[in-house]
């Protein structure tokens, strides 16, 4: 039990006459049951890496061969606040259980057929560098659930928009940007989640039919090379990052679609093809998917279709990423898919870059003063209602109660409303249109007070001022139109 540094638990086991190979294919068996991913380092080291949970790092567990001896260590990935016993327990509870249950029932043969099958395919990645080449390329849900999830949320959800009335083939900026789409002046005001939910939201089924068929054939090969987790943050990683070059580069407007995030895996993949880690040797109809797939891509973004900034911000954050999971992970000779610490990390710079862009451009509240302007219209049609009443009222004592009770209190509650925007940041235009609101808002309680002293008096002195009052109100009616 240790609290606040690495900490690691080592035993040294007698290796019975096991060969290196015997013992590393024991070892795999063992993690296949502990559900653990291994990989075999070389000829003498083979390292897995536990399970884990969000809250806690990963355990690296390291075996390797030393003469007659087999060394088994257990080492928190990160700092622990508070590591319970677990490394103790990977060796002792779990693993070495495991390992001397496989021993015991492997017969001779199985054992030697196993260790000559690891043995041969461990040198043959050693001498090509391909660490991923042993994985057998498959089309199917097994092994890619995260990319056939990710085809899935997009469909459902371009389904639910189609089925509420959206425009499945020219869906209109209104609608895209009702869903999800990615604004601009909506991120700058407060509206940060734009920036993952346009990755879900397409303009129209050609776009969606052609970015999940790219998301199909990269997805084959990324998250074969990263592991489910890893995959699921660099396609959300590189789709939000994707999403803020766009609104820095293109300011106006609405986009969405994974097109972003697409790219991004492919810029994952192109960082690791720089390295030795993956094997180049892919099938033809990988090959060709992808190809198709950037082909159709320029000629449909020759049309000014497709949003270059979103593509270019994708890829880019994919090579970085990319780069990022193996210096930090892959080179080390950590188990393939496993771990969180890098993906935590990931996950972490993301928001930091969230969190300057809002901290630079997320100051203005145009957004928070238009929807309160969205507030001031309901109130005004209310109060314009209670003015239309007077037309109807049966006598004067009844049309001075509906200013008194019924109008005078929603042109009040208008102006209180309009009270609170004061302190909000807002460029020149909203300054110049809250000015106006304000002097609209004076107005129309000047004028139901005269009205009021009109009708409760009886009498016409007050109409002079009750028409200047109006001629006033229509010209910043006017105003405000502009």
């Amino acid at each position: 039990m240790a609290f606040g540094w690495k900490t690691e638990y080592e035993k040294r086991v007698n290796a019975e006459g096991l060969s290196n190979w015997e013992v590393f294919s024991i070892a795999e068996q063992a993690c296949k049951d502990l559900d653990w991913e291994y990989l075999v380092v070389d000829e003498k080291t083979f390292t897995a890496t536990t399970p884990t949970h969000w809250t806690l790092a990963e355990e690296i567990i390291t075996l390797v061969v030393d003469g007659e001896e087999i060394i088994f260590k257990s080492q928190s990935e990160s700092l622990d606040l508070y590591e319970a016993g677990r490394n103790k327990k990977n060796i002792e509870d779990h693993l070495l259980p495991a390992f001397n249950k496989i021993k015991k029932e492997l017969q001779f043969q199985t054992l030697q057929e196993h260790a000559n099958a690891i043995k041969t395919e461990t040198l043959r990645q050693l001498k090509t560098g391909n660490r991923v080449t042993a994985e057998k390329t498959t089309y199917g849900v097994s092994d890619h659930e995260i990319t056939f999830a990710l085809i899935v949320i997009n469909i459902v959800v371009f389904g639910i928009m189609a089925a509420r009335g959206v425009n499945i083939h020219f869906p209109s900026p209104v609608d895209i940007t009702k869903w999800g789409g990615n604004v601009k002046f909506n991120v700058d005001g407060g509206e940060w989640w734009r920036l993952i939910t346009n990755i879900f939201i397409h303009i129209g089924i050609v776009p969606l039919i052609v970015n999940l068929f790219g998301l199909y054939f990269i997805g084959l090969i990324v998250e074969s090379i990263l592991g489910k987790l890893k995959f699921l943050v660099a396609f959300l990683g590189t789709g939000v990052m994707a999403s803020l070059v766009s609104i820095l580069w293109v300011p106006e407007g609405v986009t969405a679609g994974s097109s972003g995030a697409v790219f991004g895996l492919f810029g994952v993949f192109a960082a690791f093809l720089t390295t030795r880690y993956v094997n180049k040797r892919l099938p033809v109809a990988i090959w060709v998917g992808n190809g198709l797939y950037l082909v159709y891509t320029f000629i449909y973004g020759i049309h000014d279709v497709i949003d270059y900034s979103t593509i270019i911000g994708g890829f880019g954050a994919g090579l970085f990423i990319g780069y990022l999971f193996y210096f930090f992970h892959f080179n080390r000779n950590l188990a393939r898919a496993g771990g969180t610490r890098i993906t935590v990390e990931v996950i972490l710079i993301t928001g930091l870059l969230i969190f300057f862009y809002l901290r630079k451009y997320g100051r203005d509240d145009s957004l928070r003063f238009e929807k309160a302007v969205m507030k001031l219209n309901q109130i005004e049609l209310k109060a314009m209602t209670q003015m239309q009443r007077l037309q109807s009222a049966e006598s004067n004592k009844d049309a001075a109660r509906v200013l008194s009770d019924s109008a005078m209190p929603e042109w009040r509650h208008f102006q209180q409303e309009l009270v609170k925007t004061d302190k909000y940041t807002l460029d020149e235009q909203f300054k110049r249109k809250r000015k106006l609101l304000n002097e609209y808002a004076g107005l129309r309680i000047r004028q139901t007070e005269l009205i009021y002293k009109s009708v409760q008096e009886e009498t016409q002195q007050y109409d002079a001022e009750i028409n200047e009052v109006s001629e006033k109100i229509d010209k910043i009616i006017d105003q405000l139109g502009e």
